[in-house]
């Protein structure tokens, strides 16, 4: 009997140990993985299909400030330009004349930047190449520095810059090397008398295009000769006259018609007494000359040419003209020595 039960008992132990174990949830793994890694207690993988979020995207136009250097070392004669103005990156893309570029910003956009202090021969002007030519090369590479003086824009919406390559002030090695002429646009004049110093010795040096013509004069002034007055020492000679420029040009004067009340501002920036006898001031056309008397201009004393009035508190000097002399919608002003050096130009 014993034997038979036993027996029974083995049969049946046999039949359970037989039988399929009962299947798991349908994603009872799954989920238990994915509430182990929410809580933090595991840091398994994720299953290889489940899907990856994508990177959030970030708008395709996002303003982009131009790079900006605080205080990266500037060539030589760099020294004049305002050192609290930011050094903008660009690189240039078109040349268009010697004191015209077009440069790339990192914003994406091209601008046109006119050179600061100085002047060169228009299209059509003779020497109009080779001033182009001479910016080209001191530009090198095409990668430039730029700093603003006081203007951010001129009239015509060109940025006014001071222009800086890894080797050269461009602005200033062109009328260093005698292919530009220092021109005075107010407000920016940080640089207008080293402009004006580099200017006199390219000229007495008779270096660049100086010993040709007087190639940086508009071409209705083009026949007034200049002399390069060469000197081995480059110390002005006397009457040369340091430091004298055009300071102003009051256009638009409130005589009617005539407008008598116009008026060209002089002043001695210099160091020294400048004798203004046998001087010359041009207003733009041939013939609409005013030639100084003796006169003792002292350092930091400013003369007025007027139209046609008298002004003695301010050197009493005039044109004597019945009609305006200056035009309201643009105009030169030049300003030349005994020497017949044009020492200073003045556009508004």
């Amino acid at each position: 009997m014993k034997r038979l039960i036993l027996a029974s008992i083995t049969l049946l132990l046999l039949s359970a140990c037989m039988r399929e174990p009962t299947p798991l949830p349908a994603g009872f793994i799954q989920t238990a993985i994915a509430g182990t890694f929410q809580a933090g207690t595991a840091q398994a993988p994720l299953p290889s299909d489940t899907p990856i979020p994508n990177p959030i995207e970030t708008p395709s136009e996002i303003p982009v400030t131009p790079t900006k250097v605080s205080n990266p070392d500037l060539p030589p004669g760099a020294e004049c330009v305002p050192k609290s103005h930011p050094q903008t990156l660009g690189v240039v893309t078109r040349i268009i004349d010697g004191d015209t570029i077009e440069v790339l910003l990192d914003d994406g956009k091209t601008y046109q930047v006119r050179y600061i202090g100085m002047d060169t021969p228009e299209r059509g002007d003779p020497f109009f190449e080779e001033t182009t030519t001479k910016n080209q090369e001191l530009l090198g590479g095409g990668v430039v520095t730029m700093v603003k003086d006081v203007s951010e824009t001129d009239r015509y919406d060109r940025l006014l810059r001071y222009i800086f390559t890894e080797q050269a002030f461009v602005n200033l090695e062109l009328v260093k090397q005698g292919y530009a002429q220092a021109a005075t646009y107010p407000p920016d004049v940080a640089c207008a008398e080293v402009f004006l110093e580099s200017q006199r010795t390219a000229q007495e040096s008779g270096i660049g295009l100086w010993p040709l013509m007087a190639f940086l004069q508009p071409s209705r002034l083009a026949s007034e000769p200049t002399s390069p007055g060469i000197q081995s020492s480059g110390a002005p000679p006397p009457g040369a006259g340091r430091g004298v420029i055009i300071q102003d040009i009051n256009y638009d004067g409130e005589v009617p018609m005539v407008e008598s009340d116009e008026y060209a501002e002089i002043a001695n920036l210099g160091g020294d007494p400048v004798d203004l006898e046998g001087w010359r001031l041009n207003a733009g056309y041939p013939g609409q000359d005013f030639i100084f008397p003796s006169y003792l201009l002292s350092p930091g004393e400013t003369c007025r040419v007027y139209t046609n009035e008298y002004h003695p508190e301010t050197c009493g000097f005039s044109f004597q003209s019945d009609q305006a002399i200056w035009n309201n919608k643009g105009d030169c002003g030049y300003l030349y020595n005994a020497l017949k050096q044009q020492v200073s130009m003045f556009c508004y």
